[in-house]
């Protein structure tokens, strides 16, 4: 297992350096750990070896413990024995029912207007947008350390710290597929096609569980939840706001 260290000392793992360890339980870990970022703000705290924790501030929200081919989860009270994906629907229940509200990420976070952000990317949160780097490039410096803490591995010059202060317009890379794809599809956006998590064409296909444990409240809002397309486009499907 890669273990790799925050500029602030934090361990970092790449979670697909646990499916060894988990085997089959690996996909339901990697469910479990988007779920929690994607609808819960939580600091992550890993010890680099089998024990993730997550805080709200000074309050737990939920603790995972791996082992061989399994992980146990405490949430909400309840502990529970996870192989696969069919017991974490209990699990995200139990979050939903008992997580205080200064746990649950803000409505506005999750949220898209689909006629400014039509494959539900959204640009207005992203630190490298032009509205955070106005007088400066503190918000493309920013993205580019969180950059570093949430995706890198280990194999990618992790010491390098020459970073670019690229500043984005926009909806410009991140949305150029899209664009092509209503075009040749002559839909508006990608709920109404409904094709979003099987055409490749939908943004940049950040998944939040993808990102590495251990790793800040603040680096998820900043880094994750932007790009969280798939995950907004479900929620607003389910909510009947499409």
């Amino acid at each position: 297992m890669t273990t790799l260290f925050s500029v602030d000392g934090r361990i970092l793992t790449p979670p697909k350096h646990l499916e060894p360890l988990l085997k089959g339980a690996y996909p339901a870990f990697f469910k479990a750990l988007g779920h929690i970022r994607f609808f819960y703000v939580a600091d992550e705290i890993w010890d680099g070896k089998a024990t993730l924790v997550f805080k709200s501030g000074d309050e737990k929200l939920a603790a995972i413990t791996l082992d061989d081919g399994v992980f146990h989860m405490s949430a909400a009270g309840y502990d529970f024995r996870i192989t696969g994906d069919h017991a974490l629907n209990d699990v995200f229940d139990a979050l939903d029912k008992t997580a205080a509200a200064g746990m649950r990420r803000p409505k506005e976070q999750l949220d898209a207007d689909l006629d400014e952000y039509p494959s539900g990317i959204r640009c207005d949160l992203c630190l490298v947008n032009k509205v955070h780097n106005r007088n400066d490039f503190s918000g493309s410096e920013k993205f580019n350390v969180m950059t570093r803490h949430c995706y890198y591995t280990g194999d990618e010059d992790w010491g390098d710290t020459d970073y670019s202060k690229g500043v984005c317009e926009g909806k410009q890379g991140c949305y150029k597929k899209t664009f092509i794809c209503f075009e040749e599809k002559g839909f508006k956006n990608c709920l109404e096609c409904g094709e979003y998590r099987t055409c490749g064409n939908c943004g940049v296909g950040h998944d939040p569980g993808e990102c590495n444990l251990g790793i800040t409240a603040e680096e998820v809002t900043n880094l994750i939840i932007p790009y969280c397309e798939m995950e907004r486009l479900d929620l607003l499907q389910k909510s009947g706001n499409a």
